[in-house]
This record gives C-alpha cells, structure tokens and sequence, in this order.
C-alpha cells in the first residue's frame, strides 16, 4: 500500500513539473508572439527612422534574451521531470572510520553518532521478497560510492537467504537496470 502511494506521490509530483513546463511554454509562446510583432515594427521603421530602428533593435535584444532564459527554465524543467526520483553519486572514495551496522531491515553506515547512509527495506507480499524503500547518502558524503556499498551488502544478504528483491526505490531501481550483476535477485513484477 506504501509503495502505491509513493508512485501517487511520484506521480503528482510529474504532473506538477510537467504544468509548470506547460505554462513556460505558454510563456514562452506568448513572448515569441510579441517579438514577432516588435520585428514587424523595426521592419516598419527601418525604412523611416534609423534612430528608432537602433532602439527597437536593442529592445529586441532585450527580448530575445528574456525568451532564451525562458528556453532555459524550460529545459531545466524537462530535466527535473526526467531525473524525478533519482540518486546521483558519481564515483569516489568511501569514508575512513565508518562502520557498516545491519538493522531489522535495513543497512546503515555510521561514523561516530553520524548516519552517513542508510538502505532500507521491507518484507513483500511473498516471504521470499523484499521490497527496496529507500536509499540515503547524507549530502557531505555524496559523490562516492557510499550508495552502491550499501545497496551491494543488501544484495549479498538477499543472496545469503534467498530472497529477491523488488526495488521501489528509485536509486535501487536505477542500479538493477544498469547492471546484470543484480539480475539473480531483481524481482520483476
């Protein structure tokens, strides 16, 4: 049921991105519309006034700029809508003096009082499943390999008790289709 609501949550949050991108473009539309426009005039006035035609010149540079930094938005939205849900940690080194500790259900590596990541899952609908929650790399230690360590002992307990996995999350989701390495414990439903 949480994993429902989590894909609704996913969902909406699409949808919001992807109303956001609509109204930029509508945006983006009517900007054009209206330098179109401004060009008929500059054309009207190149042939009467130069004056006139260097300041609407300029003012449809101004115009020109305002829509490629609406362009922008509009990209930046397409990527956010693209990379929703997803964990980006480029590699790098693990972090000295961390210790892995196994819970009930789940993985964390800690340093001193410090969670420095933590993989988390929950028993399926069948017993011989686990279902992949959630992954987190506190933001101080992105960028190395802290994510795939944890998900890479979760894997190799599933191993070790005969379990598959179902990834919910995004992050687990993303590695399984990267690698075949996971295929023996990807649970596909």
């Amino acid at each position: 049921m949480g994993m429902l609501k989590t894909i609704k949550n996913s969902m909406n949050d699409i949808k919001q991105a992807q109303d956001g991108i609509k109204a930029s473009m509508d945006g983006l539309k009517k900007e054009m519309d209206v330098l179109k426009g401004n060009m008929e005039q500059v054309q009207v006035q190149m042939k009467d006034k130069p004056a006139k035609f260097k300041a609407s010149l300029a003012y449809l540079k101004l115009g020109f700029a305002d829509a490629k930094t609406a362009v922008g938005e509009v990209k930046q939205g397409m990527r956010q809508i693209k990379d929703t849900g997803k964990d980006r940690e480029p590699a790098g080194e693990l972090v000295s003096g961390a210790e892995l500790i196994q819970e009930k259900w789940g993985f964390k590596l800690v340093r001193g009082t410090d969670v420095i990541g933590e993989i988390v899952y929950r028993e399926g609908p069948d017993a011989e499943i686990w279902i992949a929650t959630h992954t987190y790399v506190d933001p101080e230690y992105r960028g190395g390999q802290v994510a795939k360590m944890l998900l890479d002992r979760l894997v190799e307990e599933a191993r070790m008790r005969g379990k598959r996995i179902f990834p919910a999350c995004s992050y687990v989701r993303t590695q399984f289709k990267r690698s075949a390495a996971y295929q023996d414990v990807w649970h596909e439903y």
